[in-house]
């Protein structure tokens, strides 16, 4: 007969005790709550744990506040983009028209009129949120969707390249160089949105983050959030029941574009120019949908995991081979494993990992109660 108390048995048990404790608390309605400011505490603190080292190991040999800083990029405009690709079903390969739009717009009004880069970094935002406007006009109101509208949004996308490689006032070819605080009334510091280092940077780019991460939690969680799953899932019901499928697409294509933009306006102040293949490209809407496809598309969660396990594993990558392009090598190699391995994303690894400690605790209980009764027949 097997010994029920058996170290496997034991281990088993206790991987049972805690996946039942963690469902227990998951279910509470302030766990994600919790979840997110823990979280966001955990950013606030990484960059000064940087030198921290443990063992002769410092987390600086892995990251550096440069690949945080580009992490924390890539996961809000990802997390803007599952606003509207994760949470009402419809998949763009086009946000950097965005993202570009947000870059140009407070670099040409600081320059030519003088504009706060705050002020022009919202007007990016109602440019960018406008554009959309007219791409979900061409493209909801004619019911243009699937693969369809994925070459739709490429094409918003290389119109707009096209145009600002080709019009001089705009810079052409060469891009915009980012003017000087006095261009604009201001000094280096919070006003100016310029600063002589990178960790004011940081929690900038963390802020917007943090902002646009809130909106995706309470956007969730609301009857409008419930019409956009609606629709992703199920269009044609949705539309049976009464709901205004367009419209609710719509919103979410500019709220998506609005925030999409704001990354686009840190790009282009953190950097000292930007050139229109730099922010309108393909590779960057490439860049702004791996980490939600890789973290997990229609979760809050999952463009911020992705991002973070993007950045480290092309920052290990990078420190290991020279080979300027690795990081889209990486990306692919990752996507590919997702994809194969985790259709969900890295987010819905612990649920499977869940599943799998409660299929080993009954394949346990099964083996000791199968003993027990041939123990008892002889």
């Amino acid at each position: 007969m097997r010994d029920r108390d058996s170290p496997p048995d034991r281990i088993a048990h206790l991987l049972g005790g805690v996946v039942a404790s963690f469902r227990t608390v998951s279910d509470r309605w302030y766990a994600t709550p919790v979840l997110f400011v823990g979280a966001f505490a955990l950013l606030a603190v990484l960059p000064q744990a940087l030198d921290v080292r443990v063992f002769g190991v410092g987390l600086g040999g892995v990251l550096s506040l440069q690949a945080l800083i580009l992490a924390l990029v890539w996961a809000t405009a990802a997390q803007s983009w599952n606003l509207v690709s994760g949470f009402a079903g419809q998949f763009s390969l086009g946000h950097a028209a965005f993202f570009g739009l947000g870059a140009y717009t407070p670099l040409v009004l600081a320059r030519e009129f003088g504009v706060s880069p705050w002020l022009g970094m919202l007007a990016g935002g109602v440019v960018a949120a406008g554009y959309g406007l007219c791409l979900g006009g061409v493209t909801f109101r004619y019911d243009i969707s699937g693969s369809y509208f994925v070459l739709v949004t490429l094409a918003f996308a290389e119109l707009l390249l096209y145009l600002f490689v080709n019009v001089d006032a705009v810079g052409g070819a060469s891009g915009v160089v980012k003017p000087l605080p006095d261009a604009y009334g201001a000094e280096f510091g919070l006003g100016a949105f310029q600063f002589s280092g990178r960790f004011p940077y940081y929690y900038i780019v963390l802020s917007f983050l943090a902002v646009v991460t809130l909106v995706a939690v309470l956007l969730s969680r609301s009857q409008t959030g419930l019409y956009l799953h609606a629709i992703r899932d199920d269009e044609d019901a949705a539309r049976a029941v009464g709901i205004p499928t367009v419209r609710y697409k719509l919103f979410a294509l500019a709220l998506s574009a609005f925030f999409t933009a704001w990354a686009g306006a840190f790009w282009a102040m953190y950097f000292p120019s930007i050139r229109p293949r730099m922010v309108f490209g393909v590779l960057v809407s490439i860049d702004i949908v791996l980490p939600a496809a890789i973290g997990g598309i229609g979760t809050v969660a999952g463009p911020i995991v992705g991002a973070f396990a993007l950045e480290i594993i092309s920052e290990l990558g990078r420190r290991a081979v020279e080979f300027p392009e690795l990081q889209d090598v990486v990306g692919g190699v990752v996507l590919l494993l997702v994809v194969l391995k985790s259709p969900g994303g890295l987010v819905s690894l612990p649920g499977k990992a869940a599943a799998l400690v409660d299929r080993l605790n009954g394949e346990t209980r099964s083996v000791w109660d199968r003993d027990s009764s041939r123990a008892e027949d002889d």
